[in-house]
């Protein structure tokens, strides 16, 4: 896929409608932001007020701060996920083609139940399959770091050496995972008949050699939003692009599907139509006269030969000229 004719496209169909859809895009980061310096403004008055080391703020010790920790990630989620799939849906409507458009408002589809649902269920089930992808990450590097620590034997630099290229990997496997994971507000509002448990899982195998589209849109776009003046249009953008590449795959991978079937059909079709009981009689008569020539073979085998041969024959032949 080429990325200027996505951009091209993508940033036609957003004319007309930029303030909307820029507010609206702008809402789930300024959540998941909203609450994230709350949680850092607690943990500051914690630090300043009470007896608190910088170093403790790095674990969770203190009831107070595993408390405010879970109320702000509670928040976050429940407010981050349903604004996301309400702004996937959105742009849904504006990248889908026409007879698929959402006439729906942004609002009436933020404050569904089933929007509450299916995004805060998917949001689980991203973060769990997340850190259990993290697990053999933390491993490996947490044995790399202690065969590190201090002098090292020859055994000792072999086993690190394939610690830290096992962190390596694990690492990037994650990281594959997550950018996955993208895709999964946008396909939960794709086919809204399918759980989100299936959704997530799906968006593994839907995204498998396209991560490379959304790298390189978030490398157009990612000097953009760095700055603030540029950020709500570069973030309005990159979705619009990455919503209508979700809409481009699925319609490949719907062509490629229906190629499979009409192949399996013309397969069944053909064997329909040269039925087991064409083929029992072709046999049968391939049997037959195999059997017949040899019956044939046997009987000339058996048959005495003229008395005269090739060269009575040509005697005969002569005598009679």
């Amino acid at each position: 896929m080429k990325i200027r004719e996505l951009i091209r496209y993508s940033g036609r169909l957003l004319e007309g409608r930029k303030t909307k859809t820029m507010i609206i895009c702008l809402l789930p980061p300024a959540a998941e932001l909203f609450f994230r310096s709350a949680e850092a403004a607690v943990f500051s008055m914690l630090l300043y007020f009470g007896n608190l080391k910088p170093m403790e703020l790095f674990g969770i010790r203190s009831p107070v701060q595993l408390g405010v920790t879970a109320v702000c990630t509670l928040l976050r989620w429940i407010t981050a996920a349903p604004l996301m799939y309400a702004a996937a849906k959105r742009l849904y409507g504006i990248t889908a083609e026409l007879p698929a458009k959402r006439t729906e408002s942004f609002s009436r589809s933020l404050l569904r139940k089933a929007t509450f649902r299916r995004s805060l269920s998917a949001a689980l089930w991203t973060k769990v399959i997340g850190l259990l992808a993290l697990v053999p990450c933390i491993f490996f590097g947490t044995m790399a770091y202690r065969l590190l620590h201090g002098r090292l034997q020859a055994a000792e630099v072999f086993l690190a050496a394939n610690a830290l290229f096992l962190t390596a990997v694990s690492a990037v496997m994650w990281l594959s995972l997550k950018l996955s994971f993208a895709a999964v507000p946008f396909l939960l509002v794709r086919f809204p008949g399918q759980t989100a448990f299936r959704i997530v899982l799906y968006s593994i195998s839907f995204m498998k050699g396209r991560k490379s589209v959304l790298i390189r849109l978030a490398a157009v776009y990612l000097p953009q939003m760095l700055t603030v003046a540029g950020l709500p249009g570069g973030l309005m953008k990159f979705m619009t692009a990455f919503s209508l590449s979700t809409d481009i795959f699925i319609r490949e991978d719907e062509y490629l599907e229906t190629n499979r079937a009409d192949s399996g059909q013309r397969k069944a079709r053909n064997s329909r139509e040269f039925s087991h009981g064409k083929k029992g009689r072709v046999k049968a008569a391939a049997h037959k006269a195999e059997a017949s020539g040899g019956r044939y073979n046997a009987e000339r085998r058996d048959r005495p030969q003229h008395r005269y041969g090739r060269e009575g024959g040509r005697y005969r032949a002569g005598s009679g000229g």
